[in-house]
């Protein structure tokens, strides 16, 4: 119960950010312009797709690397971590959005780290599931 207390207060609060974000934005009178509805229309494509892959992942949903079920229905059915794809692409739209094109060197810096911290879950979602996590890992993208 604890846990999806934490996994909705967390995506009220991504999605509070979000409007807080683009109302201040659009109120600033700041440059408006394709960069800008290009930006919005990818946070909110991300937006919905992780607040899915959030709901999906219920309470498998962890802050650390654990495994407490294999989640392979829903979105998890065809991308292995979709929260990481669209959190990568809700950030990448934050920055075309705002124009902020040298943030997008952060995407970088984000992909390095994302990707280490898959392959510490995925270490620990083979120890768990074996071959049934290796074999759904053959049937899905990233």
């Amino acid at each position: 119960m604890r846990n999806k207390i934490f996994n909705y207060s967390t995506l009220a609060l991504v999605y509070f950010g979000f409007f807080l974000l683009v109302t201040k934005y659009f109120t600033a009178h700041a440059i408006v312009n394709g960069y800008t509805y290009t930006g919005l229309i990818l946070m909110i494509v991300s937006l919905v797709f992780f607040t899915m892959a959030r709901i999906k992942l219920g309470s498998s949903f962890q802050v650390s690397a654990e495994a407490n079920s294999l989640v392979k229905s829903g979105i998890y059915k065809t991308i292995r971590h979709p929260v990481y794809v669209f959190g990568f692409t809700f950030i990448m739209g934050f920055f075309i959005f705002t124009q902020v094109f040298y943030g997008l060197i952060f995407l970088f810096v984000l992909a390095v780290l994302q990707i280490k911290r898959i392959k510490k879950e995925e270490k620990v979602l083979i120890e768990k599931f074996g071959d049934e996590y290796l074999e759904y890992k053959k049937q899905t993208w990233f």
